[in-house]
């Protein structure tokens, strides 16, 4: 286990950097699949050379962590990235992974297949078993109150005509070969044996060689057996791009976003029915970001949230610097009422006389340039706490004479991200400091 930022000595690596760094270089390039379609951002980086990637940075055997988190497993060895929030907080692993799945339940950029009250059962394992966990307990409480069947598209010649008749099939295979009563057909019955839950029982079978948890191993044995009537067939994350939901069955798509998950880390592996390497890595800062997003949506009715807006450039002639809001608000009652939330997740050091209140000037140009060019008079930089205590709000303020209301309100906010003392109550005091400051 490590943090963010961190060195990882050599003694306790488990795997090595031979085999390491090919595997991280491998995930990058694969990062289209996961950051592109997850993380509505600039590229995290721009070199694209064969043997880059950003998750860590090596001298000799020893790994320097990044700013991702997560998790990379080989056959039995697994290393661990923590959020550097909790590091020399003397947080025990079990409390930081009860935080970091809270976050993940306000993200929605990547949906995490669990409903609260698996949330407030997880078991103190570690990342990766407890994702295992969190998609079998949510997958076999879907497949057995709405088990999924689908209109599937099948070619099969028949004495008796069904669905419609392929004429050319039917010249090429009936009436060349002599077979006149074998008429070449195409219809759709409704099946239970298809693709999705095709998909499914094989990425529960795959799950089945990393888990390490009786539990986990049980709910897996329980899912395999209700799809006992489907064919055990392998699969690849491409067969699932053709399947469509109705809004009937919407509950099967988080769970199909990570049978894509677990099905694209199946390259690392030979064997059809094992998964010897795979990994979540996700860079801290969008993490943060989302989780903003998400709480304010869920939390705070009233805000209409517009995660990573983009709709104007900082230049008119030509159309050039795209400016991108973390999060834009606008209030559903009073439509004036706007407010750019601009997400930083560092440390914010304060002196006492430090007139810029711990605010690099680089982040308050960024938000004023929004702030001017949107004509939005409210701007809010939030923080994570890295003390138990959380600072108040701060604010400066910029006179702008042509602007309506004759200023520039810019908030300094910490929110309690983490806490080591109360995590019960994290949630009502961040839902009642947020709506305190954007009221």
């Amino acid at each position: 286990m490590t943090f963010e930022y961190q060195k990882y000595p050599p003694p306790d690596i488990p795997l090595q950097r031979s085999s390491l760094e090919p595997i991280l270089c491998e995930i990058w390039k694969a990062r289209s699949f996961l950051y592109a379609s997850d993380f509505e951002t600039e590229p995290l980086e721009t070199t694209e050379a064969s043997d880059y990637q950003p998750f860590f940075r090596f001298d000799g055997n020893s790994i320097y962590a990044k700013n991702f988190i997560g998790f990379i497993q080989q056959d039995e060895h697994l290393l661990e990235i923590y959020p550097k929030v909790f590091k020399d907080k003397g947080v025990d692993k079990g409390l930081m992974l009860k935080h970091i799945f809270y976050w993940f339940r306000y993200c929605r950029k990547i949906r995490f297949p669990y409903a609260q009250s698996n949330l407030d059962s997880l078991p103190e394992k570690n990342i990766p078993e407890l994702l295992i966990w969190l998609f079998a307990s949510q997958c076999l409480e879907v497949i057995s109150q709405n088990p999924f069947h689908q209109y599937q598209e099948t070619a099969e010649a028949l004495a008796t005509p069904r669905g419609k008749i392929d004429f050319q099939a039917y010249a090429r295979n009936g009436l060349a070969r002599g077979l006149y009563h074998q008429i070449d057909c195409v219809y759709e019955p409704f099946v239970y044996d298809n693709q999705v839950n095709r998909t499914i029982k094989y990425v529960c079978r795959l799950l089945q060689s990393v888990a390490r948890f009786g539990e986990t191993q049980e709910v897996l044995r329980k899912i395999v057996f209700t799809l006992d009537d489907v064919d055990d067939l392998p699969c690849s994350a491409s067969s699932l791009q053709s399947v469509r939901l109705n809004a009937f069955f919407s509950d099967y798509e988080p769970i199909l976003d990570w049978c894509r998950r677990f099905l694209d880390q199946h390259l690392y592996s030979h064997r059809p029915y094992e998964l010897s390497t795979w990994s979540l890595l996700l860079p801290m800062e969008y993490v943060f970001e989302d989780f903003v997003a998400g709480f304010i949506e869920l939390e705070l009715p009233e805000w209409k949230v517009h995660p990573q807006k983009s709709d104007l450039y900082l230049t008119d002639t030509p159309k050039a610097f795209q400016m991108r809001h973390d999060i834009f608000l606008e209030h559903r009652e009073n439509t004036n009422n706007r407010i750019i939330v601009d997400t930083k997740y560092k440390m914010r050091p304060v002196d006492a006389d430090d007139k810029k209140k711990g605010v690099s000037q680089a982040d308050l140009y960024q938000v004023f340039s929004y702030a001017v060019r949107r004509k939005c008079p409210r701007v809010v930089l939030i923080y994570p706490n890295f003390q138990e205590e959380v600072r108040p709000p701060e604010h400066f303020e910029i006179n702008v004479d042509w602007l309506e209301g004759g200023k520039i309100t810019i908030m300094i906010l910490e929110i309690p991200f983490w806490s080591g003392r109360n995590f019960g109550g994290l949630q009502e005091q961040l839902r009642e400091g947020l709506r305190e400051v954007l009221k």
